[in-house]
């Protein structure tokens, strides 16, 4: 008697094979971003990567360059090996892969790829800090002033991408990649280098908010306030319900200007100053249509040595207009991969020492013009780096930099008044009080946001930095969603 065998329908069977080579493709897509984030950015948190994506409302990518090799690695090359594999499997076995095996070796890449992603993405800390019951609320104070000064102060800010005292340390890196900076930070200039970046901070945003809203940085569509409709859009407004530094000197009478190089809405940054206070924003899009020329333009922007050129005229022109004024600034050629241009050589190896020093040397330009100028003599300059230099595989200073304990970003101070600081650890979140007593700002017990004054001897009990550093951490990644809706709703 002949036994009749159990069969599958062939469409059934295709449909299970297809579905296999799919989720292996997805598998290798996964593996493969998850080894281009940590080439291209080092160790990121998932707040950073969410606060970058033009999806989760951060504007736009920057970078098209880096986007476009993004497609091309983690999407079409595994797609096309994926395929070419599979036809192989085809027609040297005359089947792709047995229904039963298709289900299994599938699911397992799978479930490894994302594992390997979530990892590297910091999904698990993540995940951690949402289940932690702190908040920030408790030590969260909104930046107000109880008494001005008759004789307002102007401030200039100055972010330096990716600038860290290491840098300049040459039993470090072999030289002083700052010594162009150093030359131009001497006689009354004060130097703390003591200033961290906050515990989740770490990229250019967070470092921006951190220092001028005195919180950190955590995006709208990860406590709630974010509607699942507005996903893949641009933030409308940017911390809406948060007190910053902006709207502080707004109310008394500053006229507040930002200047950068990068694509105006990158990372949401325009809309962030422009909703706090800035009546003036140039970034990329206004240097293009006025003319600027392209081989002064690099993967991520407008020049530095471009940038001090326009930073000279607007400060001529914002001191002639005899009104306090507050002017930020935010270079970029630091940024990996390193901008040099033509208007600057060094005999460095190293495309990023030249980047460094050609940028500090552009910085050390604008500060030289403020000195002979004599705005110095009614203006707190304050420069500083907007977090640490990046360490992903593919970074120069990789092997370097890693290995130095308590890294700090670049701090320092001139003001024309005596400055003391009485503290010598602290972070960007201290930054904000820091600065409004710097020009002669009132507030009530030094403090703004979640930090404390560094400028003056100020009691912590009851304030945040009072925890142990441990709890204090922790506080910082916790969520904090109740207060973050409040920041994030549209007043």
């Amino acid at each position: 008697m002949v036994t009749k065998q159990q069969t599958t329908p062939e469409h059934a069977s295709k449909f299970w094979l297809v579905l296999g080579w799919t989720l292996i493709a997805l598998a290798v897509m996964l593996a493969t971003l998850a080894g281009w984030i940590r080439y291209h950015f080092g160790t990121v948190t998932f707040e950073q990567i969410i606060n970058n994506l033009p999806g989760g409302g951060g504007g736009t990518v920057g970078n098209p360059t880096l986007a476009a090799e993004g497609l091309l690695v983690v999407i079409i090359i595994p797609a096309v090996a994926v395929a070419v594999i599979a036809l192989l499997v085809a027609r040297l076995k005359g089947h792709l892969v047995t229904k039963r095996r298709a289900k299994w070796v599938s699911t397992v890449a799978v479930l490894a790829a994302l594992s390997i992603l979530l990892t590297v993405a910091g999904v698990p800390q993540f995940a951690i800090a949402q289940l932690n019951g702190q908040t920030i609320a408790p030590y969260y104070i909104v930046p107000q002033v109880t008494s001005a000064p008759k004789k307002p102060l102007n401030l200039i800010t100055i972010y330096l991408e990716s600038t860290e005292n290491a840098l300049g340390d040459a039993s470090i890196m072999g030289q002083n990649l700052l010594a162009n900076l150093d030359a131009a930070t001497t006689t009354g200039w004060r130097n703390n280098r003591g200033v961290s970046v906050y515990e989740g901070g770490g990229w250019t945003m967070a470092g921006i908010v951190g220092t001028q809203c005195g919180i950190p940085l955590k995006n709208k569509l990860l406590n709630g306030s974010y509607s699942l409709n507005d996903f893949g859009e641009t933030v409308d407004h940017y911390l809406p319900g948060a007190t910053c530094l902006g709207d502080v000197l707004t109310e008394q009478g500053y006229t507040s200007v930002f200047l950068g190089g990068a694509e105006d809405n990158f990372a949401g940054k325009d809309t962030y100053f422009r909703d706090h206070g800035y009546g003036t924003f140039y970034g990329l899009d206004e240097w293009l249509a006025d003319g600027e020329n392209p081989s002064d333009v690099s993967e991520w922007g407008l020049s530095d040595d471009r940038i001090i050129d326009h930073a000279i005229t607007t400060v001529d022109r914002l001191h002639r207009a005899n009104k306090p004024f507050n002017l930020t600034m935010l270079t970029l050629d630091t940024h990996e991969p390193a901008a040099i241009y033509p208007s600057c050589h060094t005999d460095d190896t190293v495309h990023m020492a030249t980047a460094f020093k050609c940028s500090t040397k552009a910085v050390a330009r604008f500060l030289n013009h403020l000195k002979r100028a004599g705005y110095l003599d009614d203006t707190v300059v304050m420069v500083m780096g907007d977090h640490l230099k990046g360490t992903g595989d593919h970074d120069d200073y990789r092997d370097v930099l890693p290995k130095v304990s308590g890294r700090t970003v670049v701090f320092r101070v001139h003001s024309p008044k005596k400055v003391s600081f009485t503290r010598d650890e602290v972070d960007q979140l201290s930054v904000l009080p820091t600065t409004l007593e710097l020009l002669g700002f009132d507030i009530p017990d030094g403090r703004a946001g979640v930090g404390v004054s560094f400028v003056s001897n100020h009691d912590l009990t009851d304030t945040a930095l009072e925890l142990p550093t441990e709890e204090y951490k922790s506080m910082l990644r916790a969520p904090s969603n109740s207060l973050y809706r409040q920041f994030w709703e549209q007043q």
